[in-house]
């Protein structure tokens, strides 16, 4: 939703001469587009069952494409047609399909299935004219865990940031929470999935405090998202005491998200299998210094504007978390996060006129 509501206008703007059909959720907000610019909206139900979304994707939509003559495709989840009548254009978003630390974590049916997906994803790419990924990073993961995908093309296209799109001072009651923190504020806005790090930011928090480092979490997740992860948290956050240092606030619209970074001393970043980090720029973009596990992407994008640790280590996270806090690493930080931010386009209308640019090669197009 943060994708398209971003893009979608930006790409009316930038391309009046041609017409796009684009299939979104049925639960997908209303939302004002270019009078050539259509939202065809599909059943949840159907796009929650990934069987459904194959059958489609393999089968159902390259008949469309040639019954109602399209000009090309572009599938922005990963899979799309094996076979496509048109010119096909396929985004891959999911790093959980090739991320090492997210495979060799999963087991049972959850692995088999994203074997499965991951095979359905390379037949898609080898059949693609191309691949766009938003980091490098991610393009080389992909070819490194399924090196016959080397013979394809990638392109890097990172998404878009605006820091002007969510300035609404904070709402009482996050600024309720935020002032009963324990020390230095620590921000992780996230979702509560298994590959997020928590299990070792956990770690690292009860680590500070017996080192009588004062320092509280807040993290955007909600019991809802995924409840027996949650549960396993708070089972965690129990056992290693250190509930009065964790705070669970729930999802947080985004509109509040600029000032929750404003709120915060510093911005934790455990994931260990992301394919470009939103929250990342964001961070930076409002002079929130980062602390973060040293995997590929998370390098790639914060450069100088973090501090990074072995991914795994909870103790070399504390550390990090440690030093970040000092006031001269703080603004160094900072400084390199602005240099990050500035020193890029990193507007939703550049991501538009980069995203033209791809189709028009594709077609052949002046």
């Amino acid at each position: 939703m943060r994708h398209l509501t971003n893009f979608l206008p930006e790409l009316g703007r930038w391309d009046a001469n041609r017409e796009y059909t684009v299939l979104v959720r049925e639960s997908f907000p209303a939302l004002e587009v270019a009078e050539h610019i259509r939202l065809e909206r599909v059943p949840d139900q159907s796009c929650s069952r990934w069987v459904k979304r194959i059958i489609n994707d393999v089968f159902e939509l390259p008949r469309r494409l040639k019954r109602e003559k399209f000009s090309t495709v572009v599938s922005l989840t990963n899979i799309g047609p094996i076979w496509s009548p048109t010119p096909h254009i396929l985004f891959q978003r999911n790093a959980l399909f090739y991320c090492p630390y997210y495979l060799q974590r999963v087991g049972g049916l959850l692995k088999v299935e994203t074997a499965l997906r991951r095979r359905l994803a390379v037949a898609s790419m080898m059949r693609a004219d191309l691949v766009v990924t938003p980091s490098q990073a991610m393009g080389e993961m992909i070819q490194e865990v399924c090196p016959e995908t080397r013979s394809r093309t990638f392109v890097t296209l990172y998404h878009g940031f605006d820091r002007h799109s969510f300035e609404k001072a904070l709402d009482p009651s996050y600024c309720s929470l935020i002032d009963r923190a324990v020390g230095a504020r620590l921000f992780y806005p996230t979702h509560p999935a298994p590959h997020k790090g928590f299990d070792v930011l956990f770690q690292a928090l009860a680590d500070l405090k017996r080192r009588g480092v004062a320092a509280t979490l807040f993290t955007t997740i909600q019991r809802e998202d995924w409840p027996e992860h949650v549960r396993e948290y708070e089972k965690q956050v129990a056992e290693l005491d250190i509930a009065d240092r964790v705070v669970f606030m729930g999802r947080v619209p985004q509109i509040q998200m600029g000032a929750l970074y404003g709120a915060c001393d510093l911005m934790v970043y455990p994931s260990l299998c992301e394919s470009f980090g939103f929250s990342m720029i964001e961070s930076m973009g409002h002079a929130l210094p980062i602390v973060a596990a040293g995997t590929a992407i998370n390098k790639e994008l914060c450069a100088a504007g973090a501090l990074y640790y072995e991914p795994l280590s909870s103790k070399e996270a504390a550390d990090r978390i440690e030093e970040a806090l000092f006031p001269d690493i703080r603004a160094r930080l900072i400084a390199g996060g602005r240099a990050r931010v500035d020193g890029f386009d990193w507007g939703w209308d550049r991501y538009a006129r980069e995203f033209v640019s791809l189709l028009d090669h594709v077609l052949g197009s002046p």
